[in-house]
């Protein structure tokens, strides 16, 4: 009698609890027990029950940051008139969401053990309302956030300087509809509120481009070789959008550039010029600077005359110039 005792015994322990349990309705279908209304939810499986809900937990995030990456793909379109002709604005807006999916108000069931197949199950799952209350929070601080900077917009005169700030109020933007989304997915029927706030973030590419093609510059440059530095401000300028006029005149602002040698007297000479360059608006009399730059290049030439000095280093600075100016009125500008 004492042997069957202990048989009994063993078997208990070594058999996993939950392997004598019946099947739970959510292993077979989760959507009856946890309905899509109410819940959000998805199973995970493993070879042990803290697997299985690692997984359970790892597939409701994949859901949320697949769901958040297509719909932030999207297409924004606006009619602006100018000169009684229509134009189309088309921006296109790729955002991938590169962060870790925080789960708010997530709960498990239970593991179960399939004995047949030798594996658990779980179910992770959230409620949608107790989420949302948890989540409307990070919405709304996102928002006045970008309110704020909107605000700066609005209170700004100057094209080149408003570009900044709808740089500063767009990337913003980005975060405030990354948090919408994941809002959207966790309760639609509230994330919808909402739609104002997307609508001024979809303007931004608009009044964007309207700053930006009022924007022209007359380059004036002081100490160049050959041209070859107006020439490369110049290129650098068009790449990037804003006109460059032939005349001051014509233009909304002037770039006054200036070129310092640096020059070592001696036989031979050797200078290592440096690139200096600001932005003026001329549609003040205060002469606002609303762009300055600089480059300390590395590049230094030795020759018996300036000339030839120049000759030799001139053209590797405006490479230089062309690229690194382009690049920083982008950080600086561009959406």
């Amino acid at each position: 009698m004492r042997t069957v005792k202990l048989f009994f015994i063993v078997f208990f322990l070594i058999t996993p609890l939950s392997a004598k349990e019946k099947q739970p309705e959510w292993v077979k279908d989760y959507h009856s027990v946890y309905p899509d209304s109410e819940y959000l939810a998805q199973r995970g499986t493993g070879d042990s029950a803290e697997k299985a809900k690692t997984d359970a937990a790892g597939a409701l995030a994949r859901y949320f940051q697949m769901t958040v990456n297509a719909n932030l793909s999207t297409k924004m379109t606006s009619i602006t008139s100018e000169k009684n002709v229509l134009e189309e604005t088309v921006v296109i807006d790729e955002v991938t969401v590169q962060s870790d999916v925080n789960l708010l108000a997530l709960e498990y069931t239970d593991s179960w053990y399939n004995k047949k197949e030798k594996k658990w199950y779980c179910l992770a799952y959230i409620n949608r309302r107790d989420a949302w209350i948890q989540y409307q929070p990070q919405i709304e601080s996102s928002k006045r956030t970008f309110e704020g900077l909107l605000k700066n917009v609005d209170l700004e005169d100057d094209s080149f300087l408003k570009m900044a700030l709808l740089n500063a109020a767009w990337d913003q933007g980005q975060e405030v509809l990354q948090k919408l989304e994941y809002g959207r997915i966790i309760l639609p029927s509230e994330e919808k509120q909402y739609q104002t706030l997307r609508d001024e973030i979809s303007q931004i590419p608009v009044e964007y481009s309207k700053c930006k093609n009022v924007c022209s510059v007359y380059l004036k440059v002081d100490n160049d070789y050959n041209r070859v530095v107006e020439t490369a401000t110049s290129n650098a300028f068009s790449k990037f959008g804003i006109k460059v006029s032939k005349t001051q005149n014509e233009a909304t602002y002037i770039a006054e550039v200036n070129i310092e040698d640096n020059c070592v007297a001696g036989e031979p000479l050797s200078i290592n010029p440096d690139f200096n360059m600001k932005i003026i608006s001329q549609k003040n009399t205060s002469n606002i600077t609303v762009y300055s730059f600089e480059i300390s290049s590395g590049e230094k030439a030795i020759a018996y005359s300036l000339e030839n000095a120049r000759k030799k280093v001139y053209p590797k600075l405006a490479k230089e110039i062309e690229a690194t100016v382009y690049k920083d009125i982008t950080e600086r500008f561009a959406l």
